[in-house]
């Protein structure tokens, strides 16, 4: 198995693509507590920071990642991952331990 089936297969375990698991890793990688810059994360995974707008939208709707204006300027986003997303990474890391209740 390669990377990239790895990477495909955990992303279908969250319902999601692979290419929109790689921003979440992304996101985990960058987001310090402030978040993380659009341009950061396309740069990061060398793609267009359009793409990952368009997927990042898509993220949020699935309750993965928040995105937040910097500024008045609403071309400015910055990304970051909820609690949900920081669960579900853990569960991946983790498979083995219980939920919480």
């Amino acid at each position: 198995m390669n990377l990239e089936e790895v990477r495909n297969y955990w992303a279908k375990v969250l319902g999601i693509r692979g290419p929109q698991w790689m921003i979440i890793v992304a996101l985990q990688e960058l987001d310090h507590g402030e978040g993380a810059p659009v341009m950061a994360v396309a740069t990061m995974l060398h793609v267009n920071p359009t793409f990952v707008m368009t997927q990042s939208r898509l993220l949020e709707r699935k309750g993965f990642v928040r995105r937040t204006a910097v500024s008045d300027d609403s071309r400015t986003v910055s990304l970051s991952l909820t609690d949900k997303a920081y669960r579900h990474l853990a569960k991946l890391a983790y498979p083995w331990s219980r939920p919480e209740r």
